[in-house]
């Protein structure tokens, strides 16, 4: 739950703190095209990192429309698991967040993180509550009647099922072919993001490629609602161009709206759990790869979307050979979970997974095994992974453990850091999330449950 806090009346410090909090979120006074503007506090703290060093930023900031917000419970942007990408917007300087969590804390809401003035702002506050809440009846349910039309569920399952058919009505409509929140259109049970969270600059707007489509039965329309089951398939699954609706959702920073995909692309079909999405800008593309075997039949494949003209292709890597070739016989591109970044210097894909290191080269379309050197066991349930663009190294981290280490893709080389700074604080659960952010030169990571924003610098000057 958010709520807005607002002064008392005879408190003219608490005053000053919520006008200085709307000037800093709006767009005047920020630079041209970006929608907040920095904290000259907060940009002297960054800028005194030295090379090597570390910083912990004063407890972060949280607002919705300017103004400060308390966040009770499991809300905000709390780290969800498998969720442990923030995705950079060049083009607004800060980076986007959403997804939901493995058990309880299954919320619609999108996040935005402005490092210059260290503030969370709330761009999609949840809709629906916690809809974790009715995951039994949400996505089991449907799947175990279509199975066994007679079947009986027991006082829990039974219990779960009546609540949700009240919590649907009061929150769930059909629109435009999808099952959506009323107000404001959002996604049902969003799902992890695993390592599919990525920002298309060509159109603006944030890109879940999975997660966000847990809960999409007409059945259960049916069953709730009592309105007539054909009726809602003839309504069901398709956009207004009547194109099939994906598993892909899109989030616009500007409109502040969530919008379901769809294709006719059976490429666009994006299927499998621990997948990964990245934006690679020499091909002015966005390259989704997976290599699952936790889906029947198995999602094995590699396809690059092109946001410019709205189309996929089948890039077929070395040579054709098959993603299941390549991932588990040759075992030269990486299976499911692994976390990717891309190097601008180099035109390559990195990729890790456990103590393992990939690279797909971009002009050769071809996946090769690097080393099995990486001193961390990487993860999209573990670790942080990123390119530092100005030192050309990848950052690894492991918020769990409070270990850091950096990659050089030139050298082949992977070497644990010890910051000159403030250690990372260790979550209690959970594992955290972070990026690279090149206006500030920053490896940014925020633990699990931490309250405050930590910083890495690798290189103070360009390598």
């Amino acid at each position: 739950m958010i709520r807005q806090t607002k002064p008392k009346a005879n408190s003219l410090l608490a005053l000053i703190a919520v006008l200085a909090a709307a000037h800093l979120s709006a767009a005047e006074g920020s630079p041209e095209g970006q929608p907040y503007a920095d904290d000259p506090e907060i940009v002297k703290l960054i800028q005194a990192i030295p090379e090597g060093g570390s910083a912990l930023l004063p407890e972060v900031r949280h607002l919705l429309d300017g103004q400060p917000i308390k966040l009770v419970g499991r809300s905000g942007p709390y780290s969800r698991d498998y969720t442990n990408r923030m995705a950079y917007a060049p083009d607004r300087q800060t980076a986007l967040y959403c997804g939901g969590n493995h058990g309880m804390g299954r919320h619609n809401d999108v996040w935005e993180f402005h490092l210059g003035s260290n503030t969370w702002h709330c761009l999609f506050a949840a809709e629906g509550g916690d809809h974790a809440t009715y995951k039994f009846a949400l996505m089991f349910a449907p799947r175990m009647f279509e199975k066994n039309p007679d079947l009986k569920l027991d006082e829990k399952q039974q219990k779960n099922f009546d609540d949700c058919a009240v919590w649907w009505k009061e929150n769930v409509i059909l629109h435009e072919g999808n099952f959506v929140t009323k107000n404001r259109r959002g996604p049902l049970l969003v799902g992890h993001t695993w390592d599919t969270l990525v920002y298309d600059p060509i159109k603006k707007r944030l890109i879940q490629g999975t997660g966000a489509h847990c809960a999409n039965s007409p059945w259960l329309h049916h069953k709730f609602t009592g309105e007539n089951l054909d009726e809602i398939k003839s309504k069901f699954g398709k956009d207004k161009a009547g194109r099939p609706y994906r598993t892909m959702w899109t989030f616009d920073p500007n409109t502040r709206q969530w919008v379901p995909y769809a294709h006719d692309s059976e490429l666009s079909i994006l299927r499998g759990m621990g997948a990964t999405m990245i934006y690679v800008p020499d091909l002015k593309k966005i390259v989704y790869y997976v290599a699952a075997q936790n889906v029947s039949p198995n999602a094995l494949y590699m396809h690059a979307y092109d946001p410019a003209t709205d189309t996929w292709e089948n890039l077929k890597p070395n040579a054709g050979r098959g993603i299941f070739e390549l991932a588990f016989k040759d075992k030269i591109s990486p299976p499911s979970e692994q976390q990717t970044a891309y190097s601008t210097k180099d035109k390559k894909i990195v990729a890790v997974l456990h103590n393992t290191t990939f690279a797909y080269d971009v002009a050769k379309n071809e996946w090769s095994k690097l080393n099995d050197t990486v001193p961390l066991k990487a993860s999209d349930a573990a670790t942080v992974f990123a390119y530092d663009s100005n030192a050309d190294a990848f950052l690894l981290c492991d918020p769990r453990n409070g270990k850091l280490a950096a990659y050089s893709l030139s050298a082949n080389e992977w070497k644990e850091v010890t910051p000159a700074g403030p250690a990372m604080p260790k979550p209690p659960y959970c594992v955290g999330k972070g990026y690279y952010d090149p206006a500030h030169n920053a490896f940014v990571v925020q633990p699990a449950s931490s309250s405050k924003m930590w910083l890495y610098r690798h290189k103070t000057t360009v390598k």
